[in-house]
């Protein structure tokens, strides 16, 4: 009965996806704690309980994924899960910004690079309206 929702999450890619979003949003989330507490001197239960709720939204999303492709998947043996891959990579994508965004504001003098600023401008744009 849930073999189609288990059985692609069987596969390597798919492991190793969830794998690196597991460890990711970890490293996220010792990462924003340290630099609120030691760095900011701004520790704050409601912001941590925030970022909880878009960690487990996150794993949802992944979830539902997961959904959509066993039901367009039913019967049809791609050999992968391109929704759930999608989704996967897009929140890994977002873990690593936020992981590079909390290193910068742990150091002040990475927010003058080059590469800061591009990253800066290139998710400015992936939110302009």
């Amino acid at each position: 009965m849930f073999d189609p929702f288990i059985e692609p999450l069987r596969g390597t890619a798919a492991q190793t996806l969830i794998i690196a979003l597991l460890m990711l949003s970890l490293l996220d989330v010792l990462f924003g704690t340290a630099n609120a507490m030691f760095v900011a001197h701004d520790f704050s239960s409601h912001k941590f309980r925030e970022g909880l709720i878009r960690k487990l939204s996150n794993l949802g999303l992944m979830c539902m994924a997961d959904i959509i492709d066993a039901m367009l998947l039913s019967g049809i043996d791609l050999g992968f899960q391109p929704i759930f891959l999608v989704v996967g990579v897009s929140l890994a994508l977002m873990e690593v910004w936020s992981l590079l965004e909390i290193y910068a504001e742990m150091h002040p003098e990475i927010s003058e690079s080059d590469w800061y600023k591009m990253l800066l401008r290139s998710k400015e744009g992936l939110h302009a309206d």
